[in-house]
């Protein structure tokens, strides 16, 4: 983030906000797009995962005289509303349709004769302390005024209007994920009382209304590259939080606040950017292996036997406009393109009377598509697999067979370059995607798993990929042209063993913090994978899942294959990995079964762990002593 925001400014830009909403109410959610970015937030492609419908209320029969504000409607339909593609950052219920419900307080709304005096619902905190929404007497503005529940039937303004109740919902949730951030607590405050009174110094107010929660209220300010939460009332456990978009800014902020506080831990953020590489442009020469055995080059400057599989002209999509990409597939009997609105055109040809369009156009990118490939994956027509990739970096994966998953397959912050798929014998679909920043990511997509993955940094300006089904990836670009890796999938994708060793344990029989463990070796396969970023939040995950007090079962399945995956370097996190089962033994023998069962299982794992105590990472020794001590 090499530009400092001021947030010190904030007000200024609400300001102005609100003077171009007013002259155009197409810019209502541009101050929510500018927030959101500057946080860290990135659209992660795809379509939502909450959409309106999938809120409280949905059996509750609405006031059908009442309109719903366009703010909201539009909110809903908006790409930059974040919080239905990552509703877990914001802890919040959505009502849907709106619930008129309570009697507001005399002067809550005007008091105009026959006014309606109830309040539309639109969105809950988690546990349902507080509840938003707007006067049903407002409800047929664009964009009316939110009111926050207080409790004792008490409603009070939260924001001037939905639009700017986002923003500041916004504000009050990301920064918390995306930030740098340091907690102060009373005894801080206490110890020096002037603290707040250099907040208001050096600090200003963001110009919005004070955030309601039960007994106290909440102010924002500002200053570079921070806010500054200003908690007030006896209930408020953090009186004064400082999120940072950087270490430094929140540093610079503390020694403002708090010259002469020493030993704060400084937190940081747990959603971590995408992690892109710093490669050389793309070089080869014959006999070049990778260091962990996966590929040796076989030929440089050669291009592939037969060439690359292209778009027949009868598939007519030269006649679609905009193509920015194309690719032909199984056997000339599937066309693919892409085009710089981001639809992606399928077309089956075949059928006794020649060609036909049997195939369909699907809008799957809000980027242009620079990238596709297709692969037929059974004998029928209907059985082709279709992968895309945009200038935003995302995947979009689908069988014209049936609809496109609804999420992204993949995405990482560097545009598509190139695609390939081919089916192995033996093994199944193998596909293969390249960045601009040189990564050359390849799926084991026979194991009927997406996290089967292996990441190959090959060297920036990749134009193009093949892959044959006698396991040679083909890769052009720059001065080698076209070189061919021969692939050894046994060292590609080690864990395959992981993945079939898992598929034996019953994950949907077995309990974890949140209920049964369906998704624990999804993460696992994760906490796998090259990419350090994605690993790191697949080991947060399953922190949260797997280490309670009381014990989970699936720890117990889950721990050996960790252990193997740090034994086997299997991973770019192995000391993370061996303190996450070190944390597994932190239950109390007797609190329950699976407590007991637990620690068995650790304990009999052991004699096997012991020999990390001369692995080369010193987290791993660390983790390994802990572990040890715990099971003492």
């Amino acid at each position: 983030m090499p530009q400092v925001i001021d947030y010190g400014r904030f007000a200024d830009r609400l300001r102005e906000a609100r003077e171009r909403t007013a002259a155009d109410p197409g810019q209502r959610w541009a101050l929510l797009d500018e927030v959101q970015r500057e946080w860290g937030w990135v659209d992660p492609g795809g379509e939502p995962v909450w959409r309106a419908g999938d809120g409280e209320n949905v059996d509750i029969r609405p006031d059908p005289s009442l309109p719903v504000p366009a703010a909201l409607t539009e909110w809903w339909a908006s790409p930059v509303n974040s919080f239905s593609f990552s509703p877990r950052l914001y802890w919040v219920h959505t009502q849907w349709p709106p619930l008129p419900q309570d009697e507001l307080p005399p002067g809550t709304v005007p008091p105009a004769p026959g006014t309606d005096r109830r309040v539309c619902v639109f969105m809950s905190e988690y546990q349902y302390c507080n509840q938003w929404g707007y006067p049903a007497a407002e409800a047929a503005q664009d964009d009316p005024r939110v009111l926050v529940s207080t409790g004792d039937d008490e409603w009070v303004p939260q924001a001037a209007s939905i639009s700017e109740f986002l923003l500041h919902l916004a504000l009050e949730r990301l920064p918390g994920h995306f930030g740098f951030t340091v907690r102060l607590d009373h005894g801080d405050l206490h110890d020096d009382p002037a603290v707040v009174e250099r907040l208001h110094a050096s600090f200003p107010e963001l110009g919005l209304l004070p955030w309601q929660e039960l007994a106290a209220d909440a102010v924002l300010h500002g200053g570079p590259d921070v806010l500054v939460t200003h908690a007030r009332g006896g209930w408020v456990d953090w009186p004064l939080i400082v999120h940072g978009r950087t270490r430094q800014a929140v540093e610079d902020a503390l020694a403002v606040l708090c010259p002469d506080l020493d030993g704060v831990r400084v937190e940081p953020p747990d959603e971590l950017p995408d992690r892109l590489l710093d490669l050389p442009p793309l070089e080869f020469a014959a006999g070049d292996e990778d260091d962990l055995g996966r590929w040796r080059a076989e030929s440089v400057g050669t291009p592939p036997p037969g060439g690359v599989p292209r778009v027949p002209a009868a598939a007519g999509l030269d006649g679609l406009p905009d193509v920015t990409a194309r690719a032909a597939g199984g056997g000339g009997t599937v066309a693919v393109a892409g085009d710089a609105a981001g639809t992606v055109h399928a077309r089956l040809l075949g059928g006794a009377a020649g060609d036909e369009w049997l195939g369909t156009s699907e809008p799957l990118h809000r980027a242009p598509v620079t990238a596709v490939t297709c692969v037929r994956q059974g004998a029928e027509a209907g059985s082709e697999l279709v992968v895309s990739g945009d200038a935003a970096g995302v995947l979009r994966i689908w069988r014209t067979d049936g609809p496109p998953a609804a999420g992204p397959f993949d995405r990482r912050g560097a545009a598509v370059t190139a695609l390939a798929a081919t089916v192995l014998p033996g093994s199944g679909t193998a596909l293969a995607a390249a960045w601009a920043d040189g990564l050359v990511r390849l799926w084991d997509l026979g194991t009927g798993c997406r996290d089967v993955v292996a990441d190959l940094p090959l060297g920036t300006g990749i134009e193009d990929l093949h892959l044959t089904a006698d396991g040679v990836l083909w890769v052009r670009g720059g001065t080698p042209g076209w070189a061919a890796l021969r692939l050894d999938p046994d060292e590609l994708w080690v864990l395959r063993w992981i993945k079939e060793t898992a598929d034996r344990f019953p994950w949907d029989r077995l309990r974890c913090n949140r209920g049964t463990a369906e998704n624990v070796p999804s993460e696992i396969l994760r906490a796998g994978w090259d990419d350090e970023t994605v690993a790191t939040r697949a080991a947060e995950q399953l922190h949260s899942l797997l280490v309670h007090g009381y014990g989970a079962t699936a720890a117990m399945a889950a721990a050996p294959l960790l252990l193997k995956m740090v034994a086997n370097s299997w991973t770019p996190i192995p000391g993370r990995l061996m303190q996450l089962v070190a944390d597994m033994a932190r239950v109390d023998r007797g609190r329950s079964e699976a407590a007991d069962t637990q620690l068995d299982t650790l304990r009999q794992l052991l004699p096997a762990a012991r020999f990390l105590a001369e692995y080369p990472d010193e987290e791993v020794r660390t983790a390994l002593a802990e572990l040890e001590q715990n099971l003492a």
